[in-house]
């Protein structure tokens, strides 16, 4: 018997389960819930490039602040490499006219999670090649930490968004 208990104790020491760490906020306009993994800052690149990803009970956002201060409009793209893989996955812009280096791709917050941010969380992300308004592409590559906590992030955020669904 007290084998048993000495087990079961031991369980968590050798669990992978991952811990979720999100910021809970309300919307300042709809006073709705949010979730936030706040910002992560990426030191491979030579400017200031953060990532915030949120998540309300409709959509989830990869809000990209470049830092740079350069200017990205609705023809603005993102490019995601992923490892082990030739093809990238490109999404536009989904934030108005701005120069304030705000970049930002949304998905629909729903039962099933969309296909392109299922991989964000699943897969190990190389690089992003972000372009502005003027067609100047910006790449940064990720350190292999940066990786790992952006997959472990990202796929937080997923599975946690799925609680904000309204099912009204």
């Amino acid at each position: 018997m007290k084998y048993l208990f000495v087990l079961l104790f031991a369980i968590p020491f050798f669990s992978d389960a991952q811990e979720c760490n999100l910021k809970k906020e309300k919307d300042p306009f709809t006073q709705q819930p949010m979730l936030s993994t706040g910002f992560m800052k990426f030191a491979s690149t030579a400017s200031r490039v953060s990532l915030n990803m949120v998540a309300d009970s409709k959509e989830i956002k990869l809000l990209f602040s470049m830092g740079d201060g350069g200017c990205y409009d609705n023809q603005s793209t993102i490019a995601i490499t992923f490892d082990g893989s030739k093809t990238k996955s490109t999404q536009k812009n989904a934030t108005a006219m701005n120069c304030d280096g705000i970049v930002t791709i949304v998905f629909r917050n729903g039962t099933t999670t969309p296909g392109v941010l299922n991989k964000i969380a699943t897969k190990t992300i190389t690089s992003f090649i972000i372009t502005d308004n003027t067609k100047k592409k910006f790449e940064f590559t990720l350190k292999e930490n940066e990786k790992q906590l952006l997959m472990e992030r990202a796929a937080c955020l997923v599975n946690e968004a799925k609680t904000l669904i309204k099912t009204s």
